[in-house]
């Protein structure tokens, strides 16, 4: 059984493990489109039960759970293929199944060792899910039984090791396998960490011919400061240790997920026998100069590294040796600001839109439908197993061969949109767009979208989204005189060598998608072939199901593939993006002590030299967090784009039928909060975990604002409870911000001696661009996203702003999958189960 996204050893049935066995083998086969690829999975599952049997022999234990699984999906993949016509592929799965069979008394071993261990546990699954809540909430004492599941396994979550070394910190150590820059810069905030740099380790390696743990020992004092290297003579005294990189282990909760996924994408993260700490833990518990300081136990490693500790815990989970430079004698004035300040005054970036829609390089243009030309798969999440992605019609959207090279042309294009004639005319950025009766159109259709089986979490966002005039009027800016036309003039803007991106695949579904919408105006028609495509790229297909969703995790996720197909990147050398990314200590500094406007807006253009698309530029702003240790006053400040700004409901007032205002939220979202307990923060400066404060705000406004209402909450039982808050929210009314916004002369840190005149921070700030960054910040509510029932069993329904079919005047709409309602009134709009609004600016 799965419970929390880890598979808990010696706890899990047999039968639990065939049943995993057994979906995974079926999803591999059915998105496979050749016997080759069934092979290939075959092999490399054998692999990785080798690889367990091998840590068997070598320490009597092992990750049986993982090896039971392995073996059993190997076996079918095998099987499946001993179906096939193909001779060639006979031979090959007749080769496999000797090699299974000479493997088959060690599968009958592991296989003894997983029901022995569900027999010592008498545990049952319900019992077992009640005891992963008390562990959570910290009613386990600390014993071989109860942690038995990272005992065994290769890896562990980022909450199970949160809570590992909340409960017991002085027992674990964590082992960062990063270069020391990298470590420097950001690593987990905790005390007993110990940077191991892969390039010391490769010399260690390398210059003898029998290393052993005391060579690293050596070079490590010579790398690493004497607190660390301290912790590491002493690693043979902690209970546990944990080895981590910046994202090896997959950003799938659960390890089989990965398992599926990194075979699926042809990349190594979900596979235990290719993790890159393989040479270090071998060092560490089979090479060692003394048994004395052999490790406890074999070393598990983080799954998802630094990436998905930061994705679950955020910024307070990570500590930055530069923030022990931060100190009140750094001004704005000082040699090292000023340099800064002129590095980036000086460095060419985008001034505004119509720079992005005239940067559409030649290498990025090539248009995924026009083109016959392949092209190298550098995206798709890693890809490289042969595939072809279909819609639920059947028809093929993309094809990827053996060699690794994707196909697009076969992906069908919306031709015409009927709508009445217009006059034409030139936006600012020189495209051809309609006026009148043609742009009334596009916001002015109705059209229902059938529900495909607990789909409506994607419809609700798809009516509002469609109904957000930026997209449609840069998906389709060109029109003639009786119809608009797809004339693809995005498609310059897709950036093909984006690694992040989908090639344009997932872009050109949703084109598709809205010209259907268009095309069935006052009908519905079904969404599958998006879905179908979507749930092919999402990460371990996390949409390609018929389960229910958060329909924000949607959001999110189609907004960031819309933003990386379309991403201008205007720098390709690695380095040189990792030099942007990272700041030097001097920059780290005087950031701390700059006006917020001028912080704000250089963090900005940095951001831009490597987010520059269509939804940056409408969907995106900015939040700084900054922490502040209550014993030192050290401070650590950030600044973070946001798409969606996801606000908390006051708890003291929250309940059934309780009205609380939007502005309310919006208050609780930026007062300062004390983190204390858990949340403590390893300062730096202290040395220690410390209490903080934290403190949000909102310093760029978006032209698009999405808001969330964080109506799901963990009680103390550790269950997820729904708030039913009644937020009133401007319906027609305007929605005014700006009281939100810092203004020039604003600082996070009040040191009279780097505060410099207004009328100076004015002057700097007219050389940046401005990018409507220009009080006041006042919206227009256009969508009205609703949920209904609970965490698990639920419904989405929306409501969209619409003109009127005589382009005079608006009204609300309601969507309820393919049923639409028409003239909504304003108390129908502002309800209580409103879940995430849409807000367009007023200019």
């Amino acid at each position: 059984m799965v419970i929390d996204g880890e598979l808990k050893s010696g706890l899990t049935s047999i039968q639990s493990l065939e049943v995993i066995s057994k979906q995974i083998a079926s999803n591999l086969v059915r998105e496979s489109s050749r016997a080759a690829d069934i092979i290939g999975y075959a092999i490399t599952l054998l692999e990785n039960f080798k690889f367990q049997v091998s840590k068997h022999q070598r320490l009597g234990y092992c990750d049986y759970e993982f090896a039971f699984v392995t073996f059993s999906i190997s076996l079918r993949l095998v099987l499946q293929v001993q179906r096939t016509l193909d001779e060639v592929m006979l031979k090959f799965s007749d080769q496999l199944l000797e090699a299974l069979e000479i493997q088959k008394g060690n599968f009958e071993s592991i296989r003894d060792q997983v029901s022995l261990l569900v027999g010592q546990s008498h545990i049952s699954s319900e019992d077992s899910l009640q005891r992963r809540f008390e562990s959570l909430r910290g009613n386990i004492e600390y014993n071989k039984l109860q942690y038995l599941d990272f005992e065994l396994s290769d890896s562990i979550s980022c909450e199970r090791l949160n809570h590992i070394i909340r409960k017991s910190p002085e027992k674990v150590l964590l082992l960062d396998f990063r270069s020391k820059k990298e470590f420097n810069y950001s690593h987990i905030n905790f005390l007993n960490v110990v940077n191991v740099e892969p390039l010391v380790l490769r010399q260690v390696l390398e210059a003898n011919a029998n290393p052993t743990d005391m060579d690293l020992e050596v070079a490590l004092a010579k790398n690493v400061d004497s607190h660390q290297i301290q912790l590491f003579k002493e690693r043979f005294k902690f209970e546990s240790v944990f080895c981590y990189n910046l994202r090896f282990g997959g950003l799938c909760n659960d390890r089989f997920d990965s398992l599926e996924f990194s075979l699926l994408h042809g990349d190594n993260n979900g596979l235990p026998s290719q993790n890159p700490f393989r040479s270090l833990i071998n060092l560490l518990i089979f090479d060692n100069k003394y048994i004395s300081s052999r490790l406890k136990q074999y070393p598990a490693y983080l799954r998802g590294g630094l990436v998905k500790w930061f994705q679950v815990f955020g910024e307070s989970a990570l500590t930055s040796e530069t923030s022990k430079f931060h100190s009140s004698d750094t001004s704005l004035n000082s040699s090292k600001a000023r340099e800064t300040r002129s590095e980036i005054t000086n460095s060419s970036y985008l001034r505004n839109f119509s720079d992005y829609l005239s940067t559409a390089r030649s290498s990025s243009a090539a248009s995924p439908v026009e083109s016959n030309r392949e092209t190298k798969a550098t995206s798709l999440n890693g890809y490289h197993k042969s595939m072809v992605i279909h819609d639920l019609s059947g028809n093929k959207l993309a094809n990827k061969n053996s060699n690794g090279e994707i196909r697009l042309d076969s992906i069908p294009v919306a031709s015409k949109v009927k709508v009445p004639s217009g006059e034409i005319q030139k936006s600012n950025s020189g495209q051809k767009v309609q006026t009148n009766k043609s742009t009334i159109f596009l916001q002015l259709f109705t059209t229902g979208l059938t529900n495909l089986g607990n789909s409506c979490y994607m419809n609700c966002i798809l009516q509002c989204l469609s109904s957000t005039p930026q997209l449609t009027s840069f998906f389709f800016p060109v029109v003639e005189e009786n119809n608009i036309q797809v004339l693809q003039s995005y498609k310059q803007h897709i950036n093909m060598k984006n690694k992040l991106g989908s090639k344009g695949v997932i872009t050109t579904s949703f084109v598709k998608l809205l010209a259907s919408m268009f095309n069935n105006s006052g009908k519905y028609f079904s969404p599958g072939s998006f879905k179908q495509t979507v749930g092919s790229l999402s990460p371990g297909r996390q949409f390609a199901n018929s389960e229910q969703h958060d329909c924000i995790e949607f959001l999110n996720y189609i907004l960031d593939s819309l933003h990386e197909d379309l991403n201008q990147r205007l720098i390709e050398n690695a380095e040189e993006r990792a030099a942007i990314m990272e700041l030097s200590p001097e920059q780290e500094k005087a950031r701390e002590f700059m006006p917020v406007r001028l912080a704000s807006t250089i963090e900005w253009e940095r951001y831009l030299k490597l987010n520059f698309s269509v939804i940056v530029d409408y969907f995106q702003g900015q939040y700084l967090s900054k922490l502040e240790c209550l014993e030192c006053h050290l401070t650590s400040t950030t600044y973070n784009a946001f798409s969606i700004l996801s606000l908390p409901l006051p708890e003291k007032i929250a309940g059934s039928y309780v009205k609380v205002t939007l502005d309310q939220c919006l208050d609780l979202f930026t007062e300062t909060e004390l983190l204390d307990d858990d949340n403590k923060w390893h300062c730096p400066r202290c040395q220690r975990f410390t209490k903080l404060t934290k403190k949000i705000t909102i310093t760029r406004f978006p032209k698009v604002l999405i808001i969330h209402l964080k109506r799901f909450n963990m009680d103390l039982r550790g269950y997820f409870k729904k708030l039913d808050t009644f937020v009133t929210y401007p319906v027609e009314d305007v929605l005014d911000l700006t009281r939100f916004w810092p203004s020039v002369g604003t600082y996070v840190n009040s040191d009279p001696r780097s505060i410099i005149p207004k009328e100076r921070e004015n002057e700097i700030l007219a050389s940046f661009p401005n990018r409507y960054q220009t009080p006041p910040f006042r919206y227009n509510l256009y969508g009205v996203v609703n949920h209904f029932g609970n965490l698990t069993t639920g419904h989405y329904t929306s409501y969209v702003k619409k003109k009127k079919g005589s382009g005079n005047g608006k009204q609300w709409c309601y969507f309820d999958d393919a049923k639409v309602q028409f003239d909504c009134s304003k108390d129908q709009v502002q309800n209580m189960n409103a879940y995430c609004l849409f807000y367009l600016r007023v200019q």
